[in-house]
Order: structure tokens, then sequence, then C-alpha cells
């Protein structure tokens, strides 16, 4: 069995500073979303690759999950329905996003909760020296969270439609785990 198939795969990206994730197909072979995955481009869809053009050269790093939801083959399939998707969003559906949503039903990302709390304190400390108040700094950093909540909504894929999708197709496929 090729060590990668159904896995989460990433590598480091801009010296660590954030990182790009796929999920291994088998046969040197990724699916992944390609939003910022050559660090220019912020438009992406979901797209299958080699291996090689995932990454970039740099060294490929498996996350462990160790309460998957789905296997390994359903994990892959569930990845084969998104397909083609051109939601990106950094924030809201990126590619962690997509790798969490294929291997255990959660759609999250670790990497983007830590982007979106940190934009938020941004905008906080920008009201704070604007109105000399500290109150404006929480106020800023709940206005600011909310906004990107809201923007992030917008790029947010039809879950309800794909885990019926899923499950059709799960019917008429065997489990091989």
């Amino acid at each position: 069995m090729d060590k990668y198939k159904g896995q989460h795969l990433y590598i480091k990206k801009a010296g660590g500073s954030y990182t790009h994730h796929g999920l291994g197909l088998g046969n040197n072979q990724i699916i992944h979303y390609s939003g910022l995955a050559d660090g220019v481009s912020l438009a992406g869809e979901i797209e299958e690759i080699s291996l090689d053009a995932f990454s970039q050269g740099q060294e490929i790093l498996l996350k462990e999950h160790s309460h998957r939801q789905f296997s390994l083959d359903d994990s892959i399939l569930r990845a084969q329905l998104r397909l083609g998707e051109s939601q990106y969003h950094v924030l809201h559906n990126n590619c962690e996003h997509f790798v969490e949503w294929c291997i255990s039903g959660n759609h999250r990302s670790f990497q983007s909760q830590r982007g979106k709390l940190l934009y938020s304190a941004g905008v906080g400390a920008r009201l704070v020296m604007g109105t000399k108040n500290p109150a404006g700094f929480v106020v800023g950093a709940v206005a600011g969270y909310a906004f990107i909540r809201h923007q992030g909504q917008k790029k947010i894929p039809d879950f309800e439609a794909l885990e019926t999708r899923f499950n059709k197709l799960k019917g008429n496929t065997s489990n091989n785990n």
C-alpha cells in the first residue's frame, strides 16, 4: 500500500510561516486546494496533481489523525467529490479546511483560526490608536472578527449536498480498508 494514500500531507511555506495541505491519493498523486499553493495566487480550485508539483522541493510531512471519522478510501472519495471546486478563501475555505473535512468531517483550519485572531486584534489595535480608549480594542476586535466571519460565509461549500452525494456514492462502493 502507498504510504501516502488517504493521508493528510502538508509542506511548510514561506520559511515555515504557513503550511500547505493536501490529501494523498497514492500513485504519487495528491488532491489539494490550489489557492496560495504557489505563494502568490489567492484564487484556486481543488485539483489533483503530482506529489512533486505539490511539494515544490519541500519536505512532505504527514499529519496524524488518531481519531479519523472516515477511512482512507472514504477520505479520498470525499476529496474527489470536491474536485473543481473554486470557492477558496484563505481564512474560511482553504487547503487545511478541505483536508480536515475529508478525514474528520469537520471543516476547520487551525492556522486560519490563528490568522482570524491576529486580524481581529490588528483591527482592534487600529481602533484603539484612533480612539484612545481601551474598550475600542475589544469593540474593534469583535467587529473585525464578525466582518471576516461574514465575508467567509460566502465561500463555504454546501456541505449538506456534499454529504448527501457522499452517502449515495458510499452506498455504491465497497470499503477496501
